[in-house]
């Protein structure tokens, strides 16, 4: 059935004979004989092409952060890892002493 697509998106049936919009078998194009697929060699490389075309159309997509924005997320995290490394640093040298006067203690009672 054909179709008329207004500006609205809405698609509209055309009634008569302007719906009959297929052309007849003598009208059509003949098939050519010799239209060949392309090898697989040629295939694998065709693939590898498009794929790259797809890539490179969403790397289009892509919102990158501003450098401003990455400076400041980049130094916030520095700064939680340094202060992360200092506590767990004097956990352990704190706990480090505890059990290390707690065996001294028990190496001297035996």
């Amino acid at each position: 059935m054909a179709v008329i697509r207004s500006t609205k998106g809405d698609d509209l049936p055309i009634q008569g004979k302007e719906a009959n919009t297929s052309p007849k078998k003598s009208e059509q194009a003949p098939k050519k004989s010799n239209d060949k697929k392309p090898g697989k060699f040629a295939s694998f490389f065709i693939r590898i092409r498009d794929f790259f075309k797809g890539l490179k159309s969403e790397f289009k997509k892509i919102t990158w952060a501003s450098g401003k924005s990455t400076l400041r997320n980049f130094v916030l995290v520095l700064v939680i890892v340094v202060i992360a490394a200092v506590v767990i640093g004097l956990l352990d040298w704190g706990l480090g002493g505890l059990f290390n006067a707690i065996f001294k203690g028990i190496n001297e009672l035996f």
